[in-house]
């Protein structure tokens, strides 16, 4: 999963801790102004820097070796393990799961979990490893639809770092189908949804 355009870790960076900085491609603006390198990337159409045929560019190297705010070329070394990694298959998942009414997302540096939440409860993460690549993206089901759905695919298991009876976790570069993945989004969502109180969901949703 990419966290930004230049290869710096959310995780990493003080402005995340401080700010709540959401990771420069979750907003349109950084709020500490303009940031050539993002817009650079942007106006290419690329995820992150380590696509472009000029990588590493002139800008680029200057801002990762930058007296004040650079990291010694660790944001370089990082744009290229993204760029050698395969990607994930499942490239529609962060827009499908936003456009869920309610949903918020944050990054936990700590756990290195890109997280989706309804009123403030968790339905689905990313697990991001320390190399910026997901290695589960993990949801709350029934316990017996989890059991049948392990029991059918070998990309599902039991939830990674979660009670292992309510949530499951697919591998990211699986075989599990789309069509499959984005059922047991909508019934994780819902299932969460369902537990809030009727004021909640309809402050959240629009219905009781």
């Amino acid at each position: 999963m990419i966290e930004s355009r230049c290869g710096l870790l959310c995780g990493e960076c003080r402005f995340h801790a401080e700010g709540g900085c959401q990771g420069c491609v979750n907003i349109a603006e950084p709020f500490w102004g303009a940031c050539p390198v993002k817009n650079c990337c942007e106006s290419k159409e690329l995820a992150h820097c380590g696509l472009c045929r000029e990588f590493p560019c002139q800008q680029l190297t200057s801002f990762a070796y930058d007296a004040a705010e650079g990291d010694n070329g660790r944001r370089i070394e990082q744009c290229r393990l993204w760029r050698e990694q395969p990607e994930m298959r499942y490239h529609w998942l962060d827009e499908y799961v936003m456009a869920k009414q309610g949903v918020t997302r944050d990054f936990k540096a700590e756990w290195g979990w890109l997280r989706y939440q309804i009123g403030g409860k968790l339905f689905a993460a990313v697990c991001l490893g320390r190399d910026g690549r997901p290695y589960y993206i993990t949801m709350k089901l029934e316990p017996l639809e989890g059991e049948l759905l392990r029991g059918q695919y070998g990309d599902i298991v039991p939830g990674y770092y979660c009670d292992k009876r309510h949530w499951v976790s697919v591998r990211p570069n699986g075989r599990v189908p789309d069509q499959v993945l984005r059922g047991m989004l909508d019934r994780s969502y819902q299932l969460v949804l369902s537990r809030l109180s009727g004021k909640k969901r309809e402050e959240l949703t629009g219905n009781g």
